[in-house]
């Protein structure tokens, strides 16, 4: 399989200085200055990912913002990126619909070959699930989660305690018993070896995990990079670490 193959195109406008997280989904930022210029310029940017991001959003790190399409709202800039640990991190969640849906039509990176139907946000009983797809030979239910968290060379999720993430394993469990081909994509946004469920931050999770392994729900955890020039770019497969607790 090609390595770094192209998935998906997002772009940005600028790149400018992180400040604070003001609230759970927005940012305060610095323009950068020119060497003519005696002041900085400050705005706020919405921030469309509810992860903590404690070891990204740090003193230093740099914001890939884009002008917002609606200019009624009351934040004008979405961010897309940080860049941080040389590092560029995508860290916002609402692409992850879109690069999982190409990883999808391409054959030599989906585990499950060429798909005849795509159904994003699907319901089942109480809840939605990312995907619902067909293939000639499988019906199949995905959920979706990204990555950002990284300890050593170890990729992690969730970086903070998810009860939908639970009752979606738990749904997967029930979805496979019923004979449908069921899976968990794991988008990993940071240079990473292996992957394991954050067991000190959520045990729960992290059990349920491997109970869901254990029962035939596939886990996928992929490697993929975002670029300065804005492309996402697959990177490799990588696998889940045993348990060890």
């Amino acid at each position: 399989m090609k390595k770094n193959k192209i998935l998906y195109t997002i772009d940005y406008d600028k790149i400018v200085n992180f400040k604070e997280r003001v609230t759970r989904f927005t940012v305060r930022f610095e323009f950068k200055r020119s060497e003519n210029e005696k002041y900085f310029e400050e705005d706020f940017a919405h921030l469309h990912d509810t992860g903590r991001l404690t070891e990204l959003l740090i003193d230093g790190a740099e914001l890939l913002i884009k002008s917002a399409d609606n200019e009624k709202r009351k934040t004008k800039w979405d961010v897309i990126a940080v860049k941080v640990h040389g590092e560029i991190i995508l860290i916002n969640t609402a692409f992850h619909r879109y690069i999982t849906e190409s990883i999808f039509n391409n054959t030599e990176i989906s585990p499950f070959g060429k798909p005849s139907y795509i159904k994003p946000e699907i319901k089942h009983n109480n809840s939605k699930l990312d995907f619902y797809l067909e293939t000639e030979k499988d019906k199949i239910y995905v959920e979706v989660k990204g990555c950002t968290l990284v300890n050593g060379k170890t990729a992690q999720f969730p970086g903070s305690p998810s009860v939908r993430a639970l009752k979606h394993l738990k749904e997967l469990m029930e979805l496979k018993k019923e004979g449908f081909r069921t899976a968990v994509f794991i988008l990993i946004f940071r240079k990473s070896e292996i992957f394991a469920p954050e067991h000190i931050i959520d045990r729960k999770f992290s059990e349920t995990f491997y109970e869901a392994m254990e029962n035939g729900v596939e886990i996928y955890p992929m490697l993929l990079e975002y670029r300065e020039d804005g492309k996402v770019c697959f990177v490799k497969n990588i696998e889940v670490m045993e348990k060890n607790f």
